[in-house]
């Protein structure tokens, strides 16, 4: 007779029944944000009004709803649908959701403007809609570090560098469009979150949305054409945000060198040759942002 796998390990069976009782309680015991986020979730809070794409009932890649049961879902194990990841919304009345957040783009935007958040808050299982203008703050942890995404002209755009100074990619770059607005961040920090997490998650249970929940309040910004997403970049441009003068510059390649020079200008940690270095290559404005971010302020 074939022996057992114990047996021929050498391994008690007291042994194995400890480690599948010591696997199964930890099954049990996981953050229900963190046990459902490789596979299809719930998602409440999504707008009625929210248009599908073409002919589906998707109103973003993945977010669908049930033709039986009207219910949205959302499945991050489909091959090339937005992971879930540690982080925290933080919403436009200052309360925070923390647990695993999902960030959606749609097919023609670029990599680095996002449209919706997807946020399975600690101690629930199902994944609230964040919306245009729902959130003033959204972080995730990702390997290479947190990322960034702040409410700009109807989007959530990544930061590159975060800091006294923000740099960001510029999403009208190459257009006539005109600059929006940030977030001033002395607004971030005197948001009180008012209704509080509960508060939220109960009126989404109740059939409203983020923006119905919280009570009314300026949207972060104006809703970014489509028609944007159509542009093609040739040349990067860039969004730097002074958070203490709440003052946002474009920075092309035509006005980099002097946009670099003007910075440094009051800079003792950089001399001449650091500046030098910065203000020379386009390329060097994130390595130029964080120095200046790190040694001057």
């Amino acid at each position: 007779m074939t022996n057992s796998f114990a047996q021929r390990c050498h391994v008690p069976f007291a042994a194995i029944f400890f480690l599948a009782m010591v696997m199964a309680l930890g099954l049990i015991l996981s953050p229900p944000a963190a046990a459902f986020t490789k596979q299809k979730v719930n998602v409440i809070g999504v707008p009625g009004d929210a248009q599908p794409i073409g002919e589906t009932r998707c109103v973003f890649a993945g977010v669908c709803s049930s033709k039986k049961t009207g219910i949205f879902t959302y499945d991050p194990g489909i091959w090339g649908m937005a992971k879930f990841h540690d982080g925290e919304v933080l919403l436009r009345d200052g309360t925070k959701l923390t647990g695993r957040v999902a960030i959606l783009n749609r097919a023609a935007d670029w990599n680095f403007v996002k449209r919706i958040a997807l946020v399975i808050p600690e101690g629930e299982t199902d994944a609230i809609y964040i919306g245009e203008g729902d959130a003033a703050l959204i972080t995730q942890q990702r390997k290479k570090g947190p990322r960034v995404f702040d409410p700009y002209d109807g989007a959530y755009l990544q930061r590159l560098v975060s800091g006294t100074l923000r740099l960001s990619y510029n999403p009208a770059a190459g257009t006539s469009r005109p600059l929006s607005d940030f977030l001033p961040a002395g607004t971030i920090g005197s948001l009180s979150g008012a209704l509080g997490r509960q508060g939220v998650i109960d009126a989404l249970k109740d059939g409203r949305t983020v923006s119905q929940s919280l009570s009314e309040g300026t949207s972060a910004g104006r809703a970014l054409g489509d028609a944007l997403g159509s542009i093609e970049i040739t040349e990067k441009e860039y969004l730097l945000y002074d958070e203490r003068a709440d003052q946002l510059t474009a920075i092309t390649k035509a006005n980099y060198r002097g946009a670099m020079e003007r910075l440094f200008s009051g800079c003792t940690a950089a001399d001449a040759k650091t500046v030098k270095s910065f203000a020379k290559k386009y390329k060097k404005i994130e390595e130029a942002i964080s120095f200046y971010n790190a040694s001057c302020l």
